[in-house]
């Protein structure tokens, strides 16, 4: 079993986290009895890693001698499985899977002994060993300490493995770590867990009422045996890294640590979704058992009743979380200066860029060209979209085709042609060139500003067609003269100039 360990499917901090599970429950049984020595004890583990050694040192109430029996022996469960050591498996499993070999040092409270046990599980294996040697040495009986060292590596965590295990490890613990009762150390940095900032704001469908903070508790037994509980929340920012859900089994995180949140599908929708994005809770289960590496939980028969009813509670009034979450749009806060920092940009590029194109502009001759009735092909095209829809506009029906394209080669930003009545409709196509330097420059990643350009494109094609309609016959001038100006003028860096200085 031993050499079997090496095999299973960890990952470092959650093989790290048994060693710390076994220092809390040591630390939780012995709360009383330590307490007498320390008037407010705190558990302490330190965990440090190198390519040669890996050591975790707790001051826990160490291990007791009528329990290393029970302790040394895979798959020989506590008496009392309600806590976070259950199954007689953790230490022993993950130091197996972490090293070749691997010692325990350790004293328990009240014993003048310290014990050190070494394995060494290559020869252990090789020569069938069924017993092993307890080194001891005298020291206090008020010392109490386990120490367990690593050496003989299989695996060999580097740096960015070992900012994932902070991370991973401040999350699994954070209630502990949050109520003082544990201080975690990986590494000389103490760990420490960031909570949610929840979303304060109007509701979604009444933008001018009051704001609240959109989180809600919830609570739910399944029966005799198996209960849940917790709270939801909308994050402050939206961001997919801190949304989900992780769930907790003895005040202890089994699933959803960091960046590996739970996220079922009923409830956070698709991952392009916005609840995917600011959904976020604590969901505390009882009575579920979890897999033997404690980093799922069983759920049985009860996943989907569950997450059906939990669905309906956090979308129910007062606070519908799910439907603000998918329909709430974050309104940007422009302070004074920015403001002021934005107009200034505006200004000095407009007195740099445009004057010699409004020149040009003025110079040049009305567009009095009517619409083509269909659109160039585009040399190149790197990626295409289309939609269509229909509107009521100026007492007339209008079907409105847009086509999306990304093409640098492309000058204008948007083109329209338009094709005559067909069945009563008039038929406008229009193209927004998304490859524009414009757009480029100024659209950000997660596509919000695009929406908003491409909206305004259609806005500015329909106003062009319903002037045309009303006699407006060289109403393609604003359209020629705009697509010039964002091109040539306004697609360049935002420059802000230090008048002080004179320098950008």
């Amino acid at each position: 079993m031993y050499a079997a360990f090496a095999r299973l499917n960890y990952r470092p901090w959650y093989a790290l986290a048994e060693f710390v599970d076994n220092a809390l429950q040591s630390f939780l049984s012995n709360h009383k009895a330590l307490s007498v020595l320390h008037q407010t004890p705190t558990l302490s583990v330190i965990i440090e890693i190198s390519d040669q050694e890996i050591l975790i040192r707790d001051n826990a109430a160490g291990i007791a001698r009528g329990d290393f029996p029970r302790a040394f022996l895979p798959a020989s469960p506590p008496l009392d499985t309600s806590g976070l050591s259950e199954f007689g498996l953790g230490m022993k499993a993950a130091a197996c899977w972490f090293a070749r070999c691997w010692s325990v040092c350790t004293t328990a409270l009240g014993d003048p002994m310290e014990s050190t046990i070494s394995y060494d599980v290559p020869t252990i294996t090789a020569k069938h060993l069924d017993r092993l040697p307890i080194a001891e040495k005298r020291v206090s009986p008020d010392t109490h300490y386990t120490m367990v060292t690593l050496t003989d590596l299989n695996v060999r965590p580097k740096s960015s493995t070992i900012g994932k295990i902070k991370r991973h490890l401040a999350s699994i613990y954070r209630l502990y770590i949050a109520d003082g009762t544990l201080e975690l150390t990986v590494e000389g940095e103490r760990l420490r867990f960031e909570p949610a900032a929840f979303l304060r704001a109007s509701r979604f469908d009444s933008p001018r009422s009051s704001p609240v903070e959109w989180r809600r508790e919830f609570s739910l037994s399944l029966d005799e045996n198996h209960r849940i509980w917790g709270w939801a929340g909308l994050l402050a920012r939206a961001s997919v890294a801190n949304a989900g859900f992780s769930v907790f089994r003895r005040r202890r995180l089994i699933e959803g640590s960091y960046g590996e949140a739970y996220r079922p599908e009923i409830l956070f929708r698709k991952s392009n979704s916005y609840t995917y994005q600011r959904l976020v809770g604590e969901l505390n289960v009882e009575g579920f058992s979890v897999s033997h590496t404690k980093d799922g939980v069983q759920w049985e028969e009860w996943e989907d009743d569950l997450l059906n009813w939990l669905r309906q509670d956090l979308d129910s009034e007062p606070l519908p979380l799910l439907r603000q979450a998918e329909n709430y749009r974050a309104r940007p806060e422009l302070s004074a200066n920015t403001l002021l920092r934005v107009a200034s940009d505006t200004g000095q590029i407009l007195a740099q860029r445009v004057p010699p194109l409004l020149e040009a502009q003025l110079q040049t001759p009305p567009d009095s060209r009517v619409l083509p009735p269909t659109l160039p092909e585009p040399a190149k095209i790197e990626a295409r979209g289309e939609a269509e829809f229909s509107l009521v506009h100026a007492r007339q029906r209008w079907r409105v085709a847009v086509e999306l394209i990304t093409d640098e080669s492309v000058q204008d930003w948007l083109e329209i042609s338009k094709e005559e009545r067909i069945d009563g409709e008039n038929r406008v196509q229009l193209r927004v060139n998304m490859g524009h330097p414009f757009v480029v420059r100024f659209a950000t990643v997660d596509g919000t500003e695009s929406v908003a350009l491409v909206r305004m494109a259609v806005a500015l094609a329909v106003a062009e067609i319903t002037s045309r309609a009303t006699g407006v016959r060289q109403a393609g001038t604003v359209r020629r003269n705009l697509n010039q100006l964002l091109r040539d003028a306004l697609s360049g860096p935002i420059e802000i100039v230090d008048e002080r200085q004179g320098e950008s």
